[in-house]
């Protein structure tokens, strides 16, 4: 068994007739049995209406953009990530339908929790492969609910929930402490503690919604939400005993501290508990940026393969909400208003190189034997003459592979994992 996993599409716009790389990535992904994609665009005529948060962006296409995304040859998609709910639940609709119309399997969204949690199953000549999906970044409003009694479930997306606690010194926690008393910015907080409706924490002091723990040891911890947890557990338990593999994708923004190739520790905790869970590989994405692969119990874990597609900044139609969050005038069309916001594409995420390059992993299986992992470094036309093949995967170069290559030398250092160069792939050496 071979399965091929990509990072995050978001295509804006049709594929380019110069656009010249497409067979050849294709056909890299294509010798895989299961081959997955995580959509990080909503589908739709742009007839839905606006959520009041987005993911940054608010970002929707037409569904023929799913038939170009088609066309690398994937069959199963994930849908969990912090786009998921831009155009609320009409978006979330019209995108599900339209996966389900080309009878592509999708996991980590659905009408209600239990459909969001529940996998996706690609059935081969060679067994069976369940694929579930999850986010920890997007608003809480999208996540999706379970029924009670008489009330129904709530669409929305399968959420990784999570807690953040500062620790400080004794004089730091002095310092809070003083602050709030002087801002008063506990104030209602406080009320709601004396009422019940807001449970206290031992030991936990509240600066608005942040919560600090005194301790000499100062930094920040994380934790993944227990009821979360228990989740998925029970899904990818579940999943073990009626398919041959199980494979765990996730969406992250969240950093351990100033760096962005850095997983948060709730992360961490939550992609080794996959493993011993049962699943054969969890596979990030999220921030844009290669992160590093760690080897767990045998299993890989891949914090961060970054984008496949990356046209966040070419969509054809934005609602007001952008507009008045930039303080740009309504009449300024989509593209007026993202170059405004951008200083004339002078910064954002659109202007560094380390967004546009990408991972494609390709695991084969013997049985419940890993064999091999090779991983094909993709570059997405960043330094192309031709602007409008920016965003799309092309093969790296000799000198990006080395790029990549070192990148995830350095950043899976820590972890112990090791790296060779086997022509234009990179290969994780296996213990």
């Amino acid at each position: 068994m071979k399965i091929s996993i990509t990072g995050d599409s978001i295509l804006m716009l049709p594929l380019p007739d110069s656009y010249t790389d497409l067979d050849t990535v294709k056909g890299y992904i294509t010798e895989a049995d299961v081959r997955i994609n995580n959509l990080e665009m909503v589908l739709s005529d742009y007839d839905r209406f606006a959520s009041t948060y987005c993911g940054g962006l608010w970002l929707t296409a037409p569904a023929a953009r799913l038939d170009d995304v088609l066309k690398y040859g994937f069959n199963c998609f994930g849908f969990a990530n912090n786009h998921t709910m831009d155009y609320s639940y009409g978006g979330l609709e019209s995108t599900l339908a339209a996966l389900k119309e080309r009878n592509a399997p999708v996991c980590g969204a659905g009408m209600s929790l239990a459909e969001a949690t529940a996998p996706a199953t690609v059935r081969t000549d060679k067994g069976s492969v369940a694929v579930l999906c999850i986010s920890s970044t997007c608003d809480d409003a999208a996540r999706a609910g379970d029924p009670g009694h008489a009330i129904p479930a709530r669409p929305g997306l399968n959420m990784l929930r999570h807690s953040e606690t500062f620790a400080v010194n004794a004089a730091h926690m002095k310092a809070l402490e003083e602050i709030a008393a002087a801002t008063h910015v506990n104030g209602r907080i406080n009320n709601s503690k004396r009422g019940g409706y807001t449970v206290s924490k031992p030991g936990v002091f509240n600066l608005g919604t942040l919560e600090f723990v005194q301790d000499e040891n100062e930094g920040k911890r994380s934790a993944p939400h227990p009821q979360d947890m228990a989740r998925m557990q029970r899904a990818v338990e579940e999943a073990k005993k009626t398919h041959d593999y199980v494979v765990v994708c996730f969406h992250s923004h969240e950093i351990k501290g100033d760096d962005d190739e850095e997983p948060d520790y709730f992360i961490e905790a939550f992609a080794r508990a996959c493993i011993d869970w049962g699943a054969d590989v969890v596979v990030g994405s999220g921030t844009h940026q290669i992160k590093a692969v760690e080897l767990y119990r045998g299993r890989p874990i891949f914090y961060s393969i970054a984008n496949f597609i990356f046209q966040s900044e070419k969509p054809a139609e934005l609602p007001s909400d952008y507009h008045d969050r930039y303080g740009i005038d309504r009449s300024k069309t989509a593209a007026e208003a993202l170059f405004i916001r951008s200083a004339g594409g002078t910064r954002g995420l659109e202007t560094e190189f380390k967004n546009y390059k990408g991972l494609i992993p390709m695991l084969e299986f013997d049985g419940d034997a890993l064999k091999r992992i090779l991983i094909k470094p993709v570059e997405l036309g960043f330094y192309h003459e031709d602007k409008s093949v920016k965003g799309l995967p092309h093969n790296a170069s000799d000198a990006v592979t080395k790029e990549i290559l070192e990148t995830l030398r350095t950043l899976s250092a820590p972890y112990g994992t090791t790296f060779r160069r086997e022509g234009e792939l990179i290969e994780v050496i296996l213990p």
